[in-house]
């Protein structure tokens, strides 16, 4: 294959190339016949005299310099052509590398001829060339492309990637010479910001109405009827302390849980020991388990347990887990926290929420199918306390839901499984629950380790 930066020599001087090849091939026709004594000396020496002179003939008598040098300003004007189309290549693989987000260019024939490490990495390919039917399935980003192409107008639109986490993208598909550049932008956060922001609202207005109009009352009741009561003052005083701690735990909460969905889509990538977290969980609940006459019982693994997480946020989950054990169960029950590390995907399922016959059992959170690790840790918190019928099971991720029949309304936001939820989606692990009527809840969870555990 001929490389495309090679001048090519002008007409002239391949002509010239070409007489001197035929000429010499036949000198030595002539020197071998010859040397075989099939032709005389004499008739070898005239005929070399005749072989130039016809060439040199040929070729001085053909020759027509206007058509030679059109010939190399065509040649000249093809090899400028080819040299800038290729630094024009090089431009625009340079301009979509330093991109920050998503960006392709898609030639005249429909080949990725460029794009930069993020679109690489978000949909998978590794090397440019394919055809981009090949790696997008979108019909939407498709149409585009091929709209910008046809009609040389640039094409915006927006797409949705559906998942455990929906992803937005602000997308351009935009002519440029004879193909498209493609970018997507990607402003889930910026999406998720909004609808936090809504939710907390609502949710907070909702929420926070019926402590506040309780203080109301309170303190109108006591800049009235029991202004000289000390009695029902100081009884008043401990409610509205209560009313006061609820909203604090709820607003704190709330903030929780819309940090954790504004980042729910990236999953983390440091490395968390889920057996110290275990431990300092435990030992910050000991006393509200003393107190309730509760005994805490951690057993499995005794070392290390690495697992891919951010440790903050897996000490909320443990800590609202085995908060929620304490508070559902009697005095003298025992909360059982254990933690298993190195199993298998499926193994450490049955473990997390599969173990009791008779119980009903859901997945509040489930793992994606594909995983990049090959084991698993899992945490199980399992209590003695009522147990939950099978039919609240659904709703036990709900925000402020709590299931009230039969085990009382206990102290408490109605937030913190669902923070438990949303924790272990970001993590890309899987949060179940089996409960049994009479013989308590068990609450399991199952993160995948590091890899090299």
């Amino acid at each position: 294959m001929t490389d495309k930066n090679v001048p090519i020599a002008p007409l002239s001087s391949r002509r010239a190339r070409d007489f001197r090849i035929i000429g010499g091939v036949a000198i030595v026709v002539l020197l071998a016949l010859a040397a075989f004594g099939l032709t005389p000396w004499l008739a070898v020496v005239i005929g070399i005299v005749i072989v130039l002179a016809v060439c040199i003939g040929w070729f001085f008598g053909t020759v027509d310099p206007a058509i030679d040098t059109e010939a190399e300003d065509k040649e000249s004007l093809l090899a400028e052509t080819r040299r800038r189309l290729e630094t024009e290549r090089r431009f625009r693989v340079a301009l979509i590398e330093a991109l920050p987000e998503i960006a392709m260019y898609i030639d005249s024939q429909g080949k990725i001829e460029g794009a930069n490490d993020a679109a690489r990495k978000e949909l998978r390919f590794t090397a440019v060339g394919p055809m981009l039917t090949a790696v997008v399935r979108r019909p939407e980003l498709l149409n585009a492309v091929d709209t910008a192409r046809t009609t040389s107008q640039v094409q915006r639109f927006e797409i949705v990637q559906r998942g455990e986490t929906d992803r937005h993208f602000a997308c351009v598909a935009s002519p440029l010479g004879a193909g498209v550049l493609l970018t997507l932008h990607d402003y889930t956060d910026i999406k998720r910001m909004e609808m936090a922001r809504v939710d907390f609202l609502a949710n907070a207005s909702h929420e926070l109405r019926t402590p506040l109009t309780s203080l109301s009352g309170f303190i109108e009741t006591m800049r009235g009827p029991a202004r000289d009561d000390p009695e029902a003052r100081d009884r008043f005083l401990e409610i509205m302390q209560g009313q006061a701690d609820r909203m604090r735990r709820l607003i704190s909460d709330l903030l929780s849980l819309s940090r954790i969905e504004l980042v729910e889509h990236r999953p983390p990538e440091g490395l968390a020991d889920l057996a110290a977290v275990v431990v300092e969980a435990r030992d910050a609940l000991a006393p509200i388990a003393k107190e309730r006459g509760v005994e805490l019982r951690v057993s499995g693994s005794t070392g290390p347990v690495n697992v891919i997480g951010a440790r903050d946020e897996l000490a909320q989950v443990v800590q609202n887990l085995i908060d929620n054990a304490i508070k559902y169960s009697e005095k003298g029950d025992t909360v059982d926290v254990e933690i298993r590390a190195g199993v298998g995907a499926s193994e450490a399922s049955a473990i997390a929420g599969r173990r009791w016959e008779e119980a009903g059992r859901m997945s509040i959170a489930s793992a994606p199918p594909a995983s990049n690790s090959s084991s698993f840790a899992v945490l199980r918190v399992t209590d003695a306390g009522p147990g939950i019928e099978r039919q609240y099971l659904p709703r036990l991720s709900e925000r402020f839901y709590r299931v009230d029949q039969g085990r009382g309304l206990k102290p408490g936001t109605g937030l913190g499984l669902a923070i438990v939820k949303h924790v272990v989606q970001r993590h890309r692990g899987e949060f179940v629950v089996e409960s049994e009527p009479g013989r308590g809840s068990a609450f399991g969870v199952v993160l995948p380790m590091s890899g090299g555990q």
